[in-house]
């Protein structure tokens, strides 16, 4: 990651130096100056991460200055975070009008100023490439708030009226809607009610804009779920504010909501996990299986170029692939001798039991089904469904490579282990039968990096 670019303006040295130290555990490169006009001048030539400056300067003023940087095409999407003596609420809002990302007072720059710059480059980074659908029947309207708004980066879709939004609500899924409440046909308290009904978008924030300042319908519509009510006539780099606001907030929820998840997911997967422990306990020839499956599979992911959250995804999948023989009897399972054709469909039901196991998990469809179709093969010939080349899941293609050659390779209850030479042998004429050719091919060179080390589940596809 590209070290950070930060800009202070401020007329007093000893006020650069306090700043350039309280700083210091950002690790930002830090460019000064002493009064606007040279602020301007690195501005012109430097690419900012971030400008904080004072108010009262030389020449021309902070708010000045922070008035030209928002309005030059250029450098609009630069926060600017206001550092100040001037503490009052005229003063702060004159900061804002301006189009100020933050306004600090100096008495709270030591213990405030890097939680606030960190939050102020957090909301910048939702803000980009964050899509607003703007509603409004104003074609100059739609033209000015959409410029603005494109400047302070987000993406915008625009329409005329509640229908035509509609219409494009049924394909798109915005970040935030901004709309108009008085419009012909739909209104925008219909409309309103009839975004929320659609579930795709319950949580989409709405912000309604109108020139009526009408405190009943404003309580109204709150009520009614939107997120913000402004009136008409509104500064954009006011309404930027409100959205980038709106859009933190909701950040911050659903970050909230993630970590809640992904604790409850955790815990339930730790729980599964010791089954599957417990599972392999009851037969010493397997234990261990499921682990060295996935050390096998993250190798050949690594070599497929997998992304680190499709890596996640395998690393579950492979540790989870057989736990549906919990629902296998001791009999079968542990059986010497050969499997009658009864017994064999007894076995071959834990591709189903893993599903039924873990279809009530948040977020696991993608790993149960790779989990569930590691028996199915490339020519259709496998199990539980007979799934046929690219229908079997990417990451059930791998695991099944992998499942055979650790299941050829290690002692069973019914025979010795096999060579690593011909597990592979196995495997390579399985290629475009058995096997999905490219997963074999990512297979081989695996196999030729680490050949004869036993691999672990590491998350980096490499042993341990």
């Amino acid at each position: 990651m590209d070290t950070p670019k930060f800009l202070i303006v401020d007329d007093s040295n000893a006020a650069l130096y306090a700043l350039e130290r309280i700083l210091a555990p950002v690790g930002a490169k830090i460019h000064v100056a002493h009064d606007a006009a040279e602020g301007q001048r690195i501005v012109e030539n430097t690419p900012l991460d971030l400008i904080i400056t004072d108010v009262d300067m030389p020449g021309r003023s902070g708010l000045e200055f922070c008035d030209w940087i928002k309005r030059n095409p250029g450098t609009a999407d630069t926060p600017v975070i206001i550092l100040s003596s001037r503490e009052t609420d005229r003063d702060i809002d004159r900061g804002f009008e301006v189009g100020a990302d933050a306004y600090v007072p100096k008495s709270a720059a030591g213990s405030d100023m890097v939680p606030r710059i960190e939050q102020v480059l957090d909301r910048v980074a939702l803000a980009r490439d964050r899509l607003i659908l703007l509603i409004d029947d104003s074609k100059a309207v739609r033209s000015i708030m959409g410029d603005g708004l494109r400047r302070a980066g987000f993406k915008v879709e625009a329409a005329q009226n509640g229908e035509e939004a509609l219409e494009v609500l049924d394909s798109v899924v915005p970040d935030l809607i901004l709309m108009d409440l008085i419009m012909p046909g739909i209104n925008g308290l219909e409309l309103c009610r009839e975004i929320q009904s659609r579930e795709a978008l319950a949580s989409v924030p709405i912000v309604v804009m109108s020139r009526v300042s009408d405190k009943v319908v404003m309580r109204r519509m709150i009520q009614d779920g939107i997120s913000a009510y402004v009136t008409k006539p509104i500064g954009i780099n006011n309404l930027v504010q409100v959205l980038k606001r709106i859009l933190s907030e909701q950040f911050h929820l659903m970050r909230v909501e993630q970590k809640r998840l992904a604790a409850e997911r955790n815990l339930t997967l730790g729980s599964i996990t010791s089954l599957v422990r417990a599972l392999e306990a009851r037969d010493k020839y397997t234990c261990g299986h499921s682990e060295s499956v996935t050390g096998i599979a993250m190798g050949v992911a690594r070599h497929l170029g997998f992304s680190n959250n499709d890596m996640a995804r395998l690393h579950i999948a492979g540790l989870l692939h057989d736990l549906g023989k919990i629902g296998v009897r001791d009999n079968v399972l542990l059986k010497p001798g050969k499997l009658t054709d009864a017994e064999y469909e007894h076995i071959k039901e834990h591709t189903t039991v893993v599903a039924d196991i873990l279809a009530p998990l948040p977020g696991m469809k993608d790993v149960l089904l790779a989990a569930s179709s590691h028996h199915e093969r490339w020519d259709g010939s496998g199990y539980p469904k007979g799934l046929k080349g690219e229908e079997i899941p990417f990451i059930g293609r791998i695991i099944a490579v992998a499942d055979v050659y650790d299941a050829m390779t290690s002692d069973r209850v019914y025979r010795k282990a096999l060579s690593g030479e011909t597990a592979v042998k196995t495997i390579t004429e399985g290629r475009g039968v058995l096997f999905c050719p490219e997963c074999v091919d990512a297979f081989l060179k695996w196999h030729k990096e680490f050949s004869g080390v036993r691999p672990k589940a590491g998350l980096n596809g490499r042993p341990e």
